[in-house]
């Protein structure tokens, strides 16, 4: 599996389900957009207490976050019967993007680092001074 890290919009809704051993679960597609090129569209799994984290910080349907985590190529049956190739991502990590205007920016500001981190914005990011290289 590669390591991914994409920003995007949550499509969907989350639904938090239960698997056969009881552990919690969500799976919701992510669309990633490029410029002017076709969007690209991910199905992330995320288990566990990132379930927790995604439902406690309100991630819904328009939110745009960052998130990285393992993505593979896998084979999808579709209703009709075809099969369709899609990239999943099973979720290690996630934050709302700068500007995002939600509830869940506030909560992160109440919970600290519990909380999904939020990227810096551009004027936040600090260049020090470099050494020259050697010649």
């Amino acid at each position: 599996m590669a390591q991914i890290h994409v920003f995007g919009r949550v499509m969907h809704d989350l639904i938090p389900k239960e698997s056969q051993l009881k552990q919690p679960y969500v799976c919701f597609d992510l669309m990633e957009r490029s410029g002017g090129e076709q969007p690209g569209f991910y199905q992330v799994w995320a288990r566990g207490d990132q379930v927790a984290r995604l439902t406690r910080l309100k991630v819904k349907k328009g939110s745009m976050i960052w998130l990285t985590g393992s993505q593979k190529l896998v084979d999808v049956q579709q209703k009709d019967g075809t099969t369709v190739k899609k990239l999943k991502i099973w979720l290690t990590d996630f934050g709302f993007l700068p500007g995002q205007s939600s509830r869940a920016k506030a909560e992160h500001e109440q919970h600290g680092s519990d909380a999904a981190a939020t990227a810096p914005s551009p004027s936040e990011v600090m260049d020090g001074d470099r050494e020259s290289l050697p010649e």
